[in-house]
């Protein structure tokens, strides 16, 4: 996971992946014990965990982590 220091950039990165158009090939890589084994279409859950991972950073960079801890 690549950990933002400012909310801007952050926030690029939420908008670029959320595109309209945006098209995702096969950029999700399966690992097992370290190693590259195959590879798979991107998924609307690859998505929401991009999107999760991003949101707790933009809320780590605010000082409100607490609204993801709660949950």
């Amino acid at each position: 996971m690549i950990e933002y220091e400012n909310v801007k950039d952050a926030l690029k990165q939420l908008v670029q992946l959320n595109e309209p158009g945006t098209t995702f090939g096969q950029v999700s890589t399966i690992v097992d014990n370290g190693i590259k084994t195959d590879k798979r279409e991107f998924t609307i859950k690859d998505l929401q965990e991009s999107n999760y991972e991003l949101l707790a950073n933009v809320c780590d960079l605010l000082g409100m982590s607490d609204i993801y801890l709660e949950s």
